[in-house]
């Protein structure tokens, strides 16, 4: 027999077989997929015909075909309809049938057990399984390495180590709040407050009683519905301690709140696992499937041929869908772990650093093979704990986070303070209202990417202008493109030249935002850190810069004058740090409309007095500033070779350039001086800014 005579001969007796059964039987077109063929597919892209006819057959009032009735709502959901497309299929080998998007697949339920996880599921019940739970834990630990190991060191044993002073802990056997010693072995929550406060906080009033045996008992029925939840889980489980922000910091205590704010990294990146409560609006969501009746399983189950059913599967970040993928807070919480519990509205993933499991698969069932089926675009990956590319991966994370909602925007540089040290850390850097000390001149020029595709942009209360918290939308900059340790460093070391001090809002002083003392501090830089590498002559370690201040003074004298006055009087009023420093300053002509191809970055045409361009700027606020004659002052902050995409719009050139900040003197006496975009100069263009040309100037940016 042939093989294509064997082929005929097996879809005859399905069809058959589906007769007996009281099953439709498969349309011709169907029948071609031979879905009794579950394993060992070649990846193959297979047309289901022109639309309107599978719609008329999975709706015809007599027999339908099962696989058209299966596809038909999928089809609704992922095709635009109104040209009766032809619809196609692809089976992939690393999960099953596809349409467009890798977030979504459709699988195979059998009977039978298969030979590997790619392409088969598995039916979902309305209680979660606490064995299964424990059973991805246990894979992880025992299976995958170092890259998936919790870090160590949660506690600080020394008044010059790291960690948090106190770590409180729900023990969920007790069930009361205790201090932790050691490493402990502990989950962490990640869920949403909501708009209002929780029932039940840790503070300074209820520190005594929360802290006594079986206080959570006592007081169960006003714990939110999400603690609840978790607290219940992790005893599920077999595990005992909880870490849950509202139960374990003092949330009236500043000085408690602040510890664990400056640590969040490590209180994620110490945890066994995260719970990631991603459904619902509010800390009274709950954990869908923890308790019976508490989550709707929603499975579109077809069977398609006797003994062969079909369902479709979702990845983790399709999956998660409610206000918890908006809030600020939430970002660093997941990417800073190492294991999450992922609970949506009716499935609960394990994501760790080497897979990801599901109620729904069963790649739990093979260790080894890789589930790559997680997100169609939208996926959050978690943060390496060895980033070789920590100024790059600083502007990715930002660009994750900036979009996202804060109940208070004060807490701006907050929610992002776990990212900021973590990072902060493999760049061997100190940082400053939310920019790394260590790279000063690299982080300085941030930018708004795509300003016309945020609804709310400009300045942000309680932030310096200088730095991406005090503008709403700032999310990229020039860290973006430092994968280059040798290149970026020649270009710290022979192309800036500001030698830039920082001034203190509790103190006044005038410190250099970095020097000698600060490299001992944060650690001797190795070749592959992208660092100042300061010395005794200049704490910046320029060398035959290319651009300098030949002899002109480069430190601002600060005492008693008015001028320093006013500064301090600022000082006290905005309550930030200001940057205080001597650059060369130009004035423009004025400012032309972005071309067409920049219209979504908008890039607007820097002009001479003949309108000519000599360089591009950005403004921070959507519409360019009023044209003012001779009013337009840009700070010279840096040289570069070569424009290299930075702004992400379609211009391209390859003139050497400066880096500019459009600058705005604000106040009656003009003392201080606020950012109003970045942009750029070419190089051979200068003999055309306005008279007198360059002006060495001394800046207090606020």
């Amino acid at each position: 027999m042939s093989f294509s005579d064997y082929i005929k001969e097996v879809r005859a007796m399905y069809v058959q077989a589906a007769v007996q059964s009281g099953l439709s039987p498969l349309c011709d077109v169907c029948q071609n997929l031979d879905l009794w063929k579950t394993e060992n597919r070649p990846d193959f892209k297979y047309s289901l015909g022109p639309w309107k006819e599978i719609e008329r057959k999975a709706t015809v009032s007599g027999p339908r075909c099962p696989f058209c009735v299966f596809m038909y709502p999928i089809i609704m959901r992922e095709y635009n309809l109104e040209q009766n497309p032809t619809v196609y299929i692809e089976w992939k080998k690393e999960g099953g049938f596809f349409m467009f998007t890798r977030g979504r697949n459709i699988s195979f339920l059998t009977g039978h057990t298969p030979g590997s996880p790619y392409g088969f599921a598995r039916t979902v019940e309305p209680s979660i399984d606490p064995g299964l739970v424990k059973k991805w834990i246990t894979l992880c630990e025992t299976q995958h390495g170092g890259s998936c190991t919790p870090r160590r060191g949660i506690i600080r044993t020394s008044e010059e180590g790291v960690g948090v002073k106190v770590l409180r802990l729900v023990d969920t056997e007790t069930n009361c709040i205790v201090e932790a010693s050691g490493d402990p072995r502990y989950l962490a929550l990640s869920y949403v407050w909501g708009p209002g406060l929780p029932a039940i906080r840790l503070t300074k009033n209820t520190v005594k009683d929360l802290s006594g045996k079986g206080a959570f008992d006592r007081h169960r029925d006003i714990i939110p519905k999400t603690i609840r939840d978790a607290i219940d889980l992790v005893h599920m489980i077999g595990e005992r301690y909880l870490w849950v922000d509202s139960l374990c910091l003092i949330q009236d205590d500043e000085a408690d709140m602040l510890d664990g704010i400056n640590h969040m990294d490590l209180v994620y990146q110490c945890a066994l696992a995260t719970i990631i409560a991603s459904h619902g609006e509010h800390c009274n969501a709950g954990l869908p499937g923890v308790h019976p009746g508490s989550r709707t399983v929603s499975q579109n189950i077809t069977e398609v041929l006797p003994g062969i059913s079909m369902t479709e599967t979702e990845g983790v970040y399709d999956s998660m869908k409610g206000v918890y993928r908006t809030r600020g807070w939430t970002h660093q919480e997941l990417v800073l772990s190492h294991r999450a519990l992922i609970f949506t509205e009716n499935r609960i993933h394990f994501r760790c650093r080497a897979n990801s499991w599901c109620e729904d698969t069963i790649y739990d069932q093979f260790p080894l093979a890789v589930n790559e089926v997680l997100h169609s675009g939208g996926g959050i990956e978690f943060m390496d704990d060895n980033e070789n590319s920590p100024l790059s991966s600083y502007v990715k994370q930002l660009f994750l986070y900036v979009g996202r909602n804060l109940t208070k925007e004060s807490d701006t540089i907050h929610g992002f303070t776990g990212i900021l040290r973590f990072l902060s850390g493999r760049c061997k850097t100190g940082i400053i209202e939310g920019m790394f000390t260590a790279a000063f001149d690299v982080c300085i020029l941030c930018w708004n990417n795509f300003p016309r595709g945020v609804n709310d942009v400009g300045r942000r209360a309680g932030f310096p202008s200088w730095s991406w918290a005090g503008h709403r939308g700032m999310r990229d900059g020039y860290g973006r493109k430092c994968t280059d340790p040798a290149s970026v460093n020649q270009w710290l070391q022979k192309q800036t030249y500001i030698v830039w001090y920082v001034r203190s809002p509790e103190t006044y002083a005038l410190d250099l935002v970095w020097d000698l003392e600060s490299q001992a501090k944060y650690g001797i830089p190795e070749a592959s850190d992208i660092t100042y590498r300061p010395t005794a002559e200049d704490p910046y370690g320029r060398c035959a810069s290319e651009i300098q201040a030949h002899g002109n003074q480069t430190k601002p004298r600060i005492g008693n004058s008015q001028r320093d006055l006013i500064i301090r009087a600022e000082l006290d009023k905005r309550k930030y740090h200001f940057i205080h420093f001597f650059a060369y300053t130009v004035r423009a002509y004025g400012f032309g409309p972005p071309p067409q191809s920049s219209d979504w970055a908008m890039v607007h045409p820097l002009l001479d007095p003949q309108r000519r361009q000599i360089g591009s700027i950005k403004f921070d606020i959507q519409t360019k500033p009023e044209m003012k004659k001779n009013k337009h002052e840009l700070v010279m902050l840096s040289k570069m070779d070569q424009y290299d995409d930075f702004f992400n719009d379609t211009i391209t050139f390859e003139r050497p350039f400066y880096w500019v900040m459009l600058i705005e003197w604000v106040g009656t006496k003009k003392v201080l001086a606020e950012r109003r975009g970045i942009g750029l100069i070419f190089q051979d263009c200068m003999e055309y800014v306005l008279s007198p040309g360059k002006v060495w100037k001394e800046i207090v940016l606020a």
